[in-house]
């Protein structure tokens, strides 16, 4: 086997796999509390009859939304405490990521790239609005369920519209983010690394040539 280089350490891989699992949760919970699934026959489906209860999808939705909010508000302190901002866009990322994306199609030729492809860049920081606009809108849309807390019909109206329509953006990106994972073979090794933590060096020096140039300095 070749020599093996660390992309994702522990804390990186927990975090994501939180936000990933209880994000996949709160689409189901969420399309459930709309309600869609007594509406699309989900309820008729063995194993699925409790999808029906409204409180009880509630709940769940609820619940997974804390760990939701949890490892987002991780993620933000910790990459901003250590000042790792390699996710957000550089000059040139949106000429670049146009060519990454043909280039995933055979069409075009993939430009250099450091730790983090150009369009996982752009991704990041149009997923992180998504999410921060899903995150304080369902904030809010809990704490108008307060006595003590009146919003108004209007503002809530547009909190409720503004937490749909963000939840289905938000569920769009998940599913373009799976396809080019998993539907664009070069992006597998990225996959097990989040799994495993390690890519292979002869990956990293093909994909990721400006990263590979920059540890290779550093062990000089």
């Amino acid at each position: 086997m070749g020599k093996k280089i660390k992309r994702y350490g522990a804390i990186i891989r927990l975090e994501h796999w939180v936000v990933a699992l209880s994000g996949i949760m709160l689409i189901f919970t969420g399309l459930g509390c709309l309600p869609l699934f007594k509406r699309y026959y989900i309820t008729e489906i063995p194993g699925f009859a409790w999808t029906a209860n409204f409180y009880t999808i509630t709940k769940l939705h609820y619940i997974f939304a804390i760990f939701f909010v949890f490892a987002v508000v991780f993620h933000l302190f910790y990459h901003a405490l250590r000042k790792d901002f390699g996710l957000l866009p550089k000059k040139g990322d949106l000429v670049a990521s146009f060519k990454m994306i043909l280039a995933s199609f055979g069409l075009s030729k993939e430009p250099p790239s450091d730790k983090w492809l150009p369009e996982q860049r752009w991704a990041y920081v149009g997923i992180g609005i998504i999410t921060l606009v899903v995150l304080i809108t369902g904030i809010i849309k809990v704490l108008k369920n307060l006595e003590w807390i009146y919003l108004g019909p209007k503002l809530e109206s547009t909190m409720n519209l503004l937490h749909t329509i963000s939840g289905g953006l938000f569920i769009l990106l998940f599913f373009i983010h799976i396809f080019f994972v998993f539907a664009v073979k070069s992006n597998w090794p990225l996959f097990k690394a989040m799994l495993t933590g390690y890519v292979d060096e002869e990956y990293v020096k093909h994909r990721h040539s400006l990263w590979y140039e920059r540890i290779r300095r550093k062990l000089q």
